[in-house]
């Protein structure tokens, strides 16, 4: 065989490889990670949902916030089990806390009020960097 087909054989296996998992990673806080930052562009929705004036789509938004909060934090508690309850998870975890709040609170009042998702957009920063732990390499 020569280089140049190893070299192909070798890409076609590492596509393949890639196509076959999606290129994503098995980490559960990878999947918690974007779950969380759908959950924060959701709000974002929301809040200019309710500034155009549509109340379906500001419920549509908030229900979907709420929805990646819940399998942001059920990827987390399988995070938590693997990982040792590290930095980046419990981050998230505070991330989550903000979103959630936000959602339990449009419940209660209709409003959807988007100030707290700077400080879950904060948090979920500082878990990506690594701030309190190793990095996430997702």
């Amino acid at each position: 065989m020569t280089s140049r087909a190893a070299a192909r054989l070798g890409l076609a296996l590492l596509v393949g490889t890639l196509v076959a998992c999606g290129g994503q990673s098995t980490d559960p806080r990878c999947a918690a990670q974007q779950a969380l930052r759908d959950a924060i562009r959701a709000v974002d929705l929301a809040e200019a949902a309710e500034d155009s004036g549509d109340p379906a789509a500001v419920r549509r938004q908030v229900d979907e916030a709420g929805r990646l909060v819940r399998l942001a934090r059920s990827r987390l508690g399988a995070a938590q089990s693997t990982a040792g309850g590290d930095g980046a998870a419990r981050r998230m975890l505070e991330a989550a806390n903000y979103l959630a709040f936000i959602v339990e609170d449009f419940a209660a009042s209709g409003e959807v009020d988007g100030a707290l998702a700077q400080f879950a957009a904060r948090e979920l920063n500082a878990a990506g960097s690594g701030v309190g732990g190793t990095p996430l390499n997702c």
